[in-house]
């Protein structure tokens, strides 16, 4: 069994790979990283992990990591994060978030209509998408408003 983590050099996706390999010794786990990557979160499990190079705006390097090690499970967790950075560049913000998000999926769906491919995709999101939680909607459930901090919507 194969899991491929996008993100897997950030404080989740660091922690997701930790987690699998100490529970799941059976799963190879492979992770996507940018060039410039940071690798400090992962430096007590590169051993055990394989990185491939790749970018969430490039198709054909998704297209070939997914073509190549086919993993069982995708966890997406590649993201623009940073709310104050969201502001500054909006643009590339959605360009990460929102059309590399769409460009995994896509290739997930070709290779699926091509060869058969299907993969289990979990797509992480995060708390700030509920933005001002008020205390009366404490602790927050799936039904509660979108209240989110963004460079389209202050309050």
């Amino acid at each position: 069994m194969r899991a491929l983590i996008t993100g897997i050099t950030g404080f989740v996706g660091s922690h997701l790979a930790e987690y699998i390999l100490e529970h799941h010794p059976q799963v190879e786990v492979a992770g996507l990283i940018r060039w410039r990557s940071p690798r400090e979160h992962i430096t007590g499990i590169v051993e055990r992990i394989q990185l491939h190079y790749g970018n969430l705006l490039d198709m054909p390097s998704l297209r070939r990591l997914l073509a190549e090690f086919k993993p069982d499970f995708i966890f997406h967790l590649a993201a623009q994060s940073y709310v104050d950075f969201s502001f500054i560049a909006p643009v590339a913000t959605l360009e990460t978030n929102v059309v590399g998000t769409g460009n995994l999926l896509d290739v997930v769906r070709q290779l699926k209509a091509e060869q058969g491919y299907d993969p289990v995709v979990h797509i992480c999101s995060s708390s700030e998408v509920y933005g001002q939680v008020r205390a009366d909607e404490v602790p927050i459930t799936e039904d509660n408003p979108l209240r989110p901090a963004s460079p389209l919507r202050r309050e």
